[in-house]
């Protein structure tokens, strides 16, 4: 909803007051189309822009053209960021920027940029910092009023027209009458970002991980944290799975999240995030990144817990991942849009009489929470207050552990016969290597080899396709990698070597990782989001998980693994340098700091080599790969047989004629296992050890 972070942090600048500038804007307070009604944005390659390519409003795409236009003709530029997928997005497009009456007031007085936050995730990420330090929280569509030197002054939501436009004209009276003002505010607002965003954010030296800022938000009774709406927080799910320190408040979270609303029981997968504490009515879009993040954290679970709920959950978002995000080619597209027909959640909603008619099962209706009054409202606005109306439309949330697998079944043929929400069919490299690295894992951890091949296939499209590129769509692609995408897809090897032991793949992880450090280093162990500043007003690090993980925690997490595998010290030391760094400019343990802390905890002790040595005929490869998946910090998991390893971690072990694993802690090992069932045994035995005092 307007307003609200929509999975980003809502992390206030720390600095004085900006300024009385801004409250005197708060309280002061011909478009260039084709014959065919089109403006300039029918040229682009995004889709989110070109939703926007039949507007009245005379829009630009972000770049030199549209600054040197405001700079000349002294306006102020009219930035507003969002994407495809984001239901305010949508609205604000219907509701005022397809209007000729709102294009006649926006078009005379300012110069329109707008900007797909997926494409340019730089520039999202400081004027989204704009608006929190603006108006205190922030969130999509971002709309934000800059200075022709770029400098924000003022940032809103969304907007109903008549007061939007009533806004343009007062904000721009101020400027023509303040412009020297206005610049200063902006300059002064523009230099605390830049300090801030350049410098990470304020460092907290941190020595140990207490959770207690974490359990106050704890919801122990539907799962989840805080006590209205909700997002998944995969990172620090993944962190408590490991850290084994609440599994009460974990079982609880990943039961309510795959039985409620957030999951598609009919489809698979997961919305992104939802509206209430019960986990049942979500926000409809389905992203890719949360799907890749929610499989793997599943199929882990399911391994470690050994629950097949979960394994069943993390399959059908896979399937869904594959049936419905990727393309011909082996690319996992973007998201599927919250709306169809003009309406949010249409597609996958359902009325009490549609699902009686379909199915003709009492069972199903009373397990799934299905009422005649529907469990889906209308907001009414009344001189009493907003009031909730019901629509009679349902999520559907399973009470029972009864699925009715056959009567979803029939629903899902039944829905594939409605109008389906709108894909964004472009493929982000960071996001796309989320994917690959969840079928690589699932395939380890559910023991299945034919997802480990989808993976494979979607390595093959990183390494062919994308080449360095930020974005592909239908086959061309845009803009340069950063360190979202070079981070990943660095991952996203990583686990596909974990699983074949190819060389290719380890190879192309430390490739990647050595890129990613010449490209994006500040030097002091932290990273920057891309690797010019260029036209921005800032060069934005990275620092904290938003909502993908922290991209520089992540690329540190594999350079410790390559350090091992590869027999070179340099690269664990600049892991524990970044681990530094990425916790203390997070603030310490928060909601945003999960990845972070899993760096932290990984690489404060010394690393345990599980060395697998292979026979040419193993059938049980995934079996064994599994068994060394553990809830113990610091375990690396390498496969021999390619050439790149460490020779010392080969000598008298490769080739094998029959499998092997080797437990080792210090070049000290133990007794090989010669079963799968072994490995967690010897685990368990060098855990005991590190218990011990003066012991790591």
């Amino acid at each position: 909803m307007p307003g609200v972070i929509s999975g980003e942090s809502n992390r206030l600048l720390r600095y004085p007051p900006l300024s009385a500038l801004v409250v005197g804007l708060l309280f002061m307070i011909s478009p260039a189309q084709d014959s065919h009604g089109q403006n300039r944005l029918k040229d682009s390659d995004s889709p989110y822009l070109l939703k926007h390519a039949g507007n009245p409003v005379d829009w630009y795409e972000w770049g030199k053209e549209a600054f040197d236009k405001a700079k000349k003709e002294n306006k102020l530029i009219f930035l507003s960021i969002g994407y495809t997928a984001c239901h305010w997005c949508n609205e604000l497009e219907k509701e005022a920027f397809a209007h000729q009456d709102f294009a006649d007031v926006i078009n005379k007085r300012y110069v329109s940029v707008k900007v797909d936050r997926e494409e340019r995730p730089d520039i999202d990420a400081i004027y989204m910092q704009a608006a929190i330090a603006l108006q205190g929280h922030g969130g999509w569509p971002n709309n934000v009023f800059l200075t022709p030197s770029l400098n924000p002054v003022l940032a809103v939501g969304f907007q109903r027209r008549e007061k939007f436009k009533s806004l343009l004209v007062r904000v721009d009276e101020y400027w023509r009458s303040n412009p020297e003002e206005v610049e200063r505010g902006g300059a002064k607002i523009g230099g605390i970002l830049k300090d801030y965003m350049e410098r990470g954010g304020d460092f907290k030296r941190v020595s140990d991980l207490d959770l207690g800022p974490l359990k106050s938000m704890m919801d122990h009774k539907y799962g989840g944290f805080g006590e209205t709406t909700k997002f998944p927080m995969t990172t620090i799910l993944e962190y408590l799975l490991t850290e084994k320190s609440d599994d009460e408040f974990l079982a609880t979270t990943l039961d309510n999240m795959a039985r409620g609303g957030l999951f598609d029981h009919v489809g698979g997968g997961f919305h992104r995030y939802s509206t209430d504490p019960k986990w049942e009515t979500p926000h409809f879009e389905k992203m890719l990144y949360d799907n890749a993040l929610l499989a793997s954290l599943y199929a882990r679970a399911a391994f470690l817990l050994g629950n097949p709920e979960y394994e069943y959950v993390a399959k059908r978002t896979l399937e869904f991942m594959k049936r419905e995000l990727m393309s011909p080619e082996g690319g996992f597209l973007s998201s599927l849009d919250a709306d169809s027909e003009g309406e949010e959640g249409k597609y996958y909603i359902w009325t009490l009489k549609e699902v009686e008619s379909i199915l003709n099962d009492p069972s199903f209706v009373k397990d799934y929470g299905l009422t005649s009054e529907g469990n889906v409202y209308d907001i009414v606005v009344t001189a009493s207050g907003a009031q909730k109306k019901p629509t009679g439309a349902n999520t559907l949330r399973r009470s029972s552990a009864e699925r009715h697998d056959k009567d979803l079944k029939k629903l899902f043929k039944a829905r594939e016969k409605r109008e389906r929400p709108p894909l964004d069919d472009k493929v982000i490299a960071s996001w796309h290597a989320l994917a690959v690295s969840a079928f690589a894992r699932a395939g380890m951890w559910l023991n299945d080899p034919k997802l480990v091949e989808q993976a494979e296939k979607g390595a093959r499209f990183t390494l062919d396709r994308l080449k360095g590129a930020h974005v592909w769509r239908r086959g061309k692609t845009s803009g340069h990698a950063n360190l979202n995408d070079t981070a990943f897809s660095a991952m996203a090897f990583w686990d596909l070597f974990e699983a074949t032991g190819k060389d290719e793949y380890l190879k192309a992880a430390k490739d990647y990782v050595d890129r990613a450090k010449k490209s994006f280093s500040a030097g002091d162990g932290g990273y920057f989001l891309v690797g010019e500043k260029d036209d921005l007003i800032a060069r934005p690090r990275v620092m904290g998980d938003n909502p993908v993980p922290n991209s520089a925690a992540v690329l540190a997490r594999v350079d410790w693994r390559l350090s091992a595998a590869l027999g070179e010290p340099q690269r664990a030391d600049d892991a524990v340098k970044t681990a530094s760094h990425v916790i203390g400019s997070g603030g310490g343990v928060n909601l945003f700091t999960g990845e972070a802390m899993s760096l932290y905890k990984e690489t404060s002790r010394k690393p345990v080599e599980l060395v697998y040595a292979f026979s040419p005929d193993e059938k049980s490869r995934m079996k064994w790969l599994n068994r060394g998946s553990t809830r113990q910090w610091g375990v690396v998991r390498i496969p021999l047989g390619a050439e790149s390893i460490y020779p010392t971690l080969i000598e008298g072990r490769y080739p094998a004629k029959d499998t092997r694993a080797y437990v080792c802690l210090d070049t000290v090992c133990l007794a090989p296992s010669t079963s799968p069932d072994e490995i967690g045994v010897r685990l368990e035995q060098i855990e005991q050890a590190r218990a011990k005092p003066d012991s790591n």
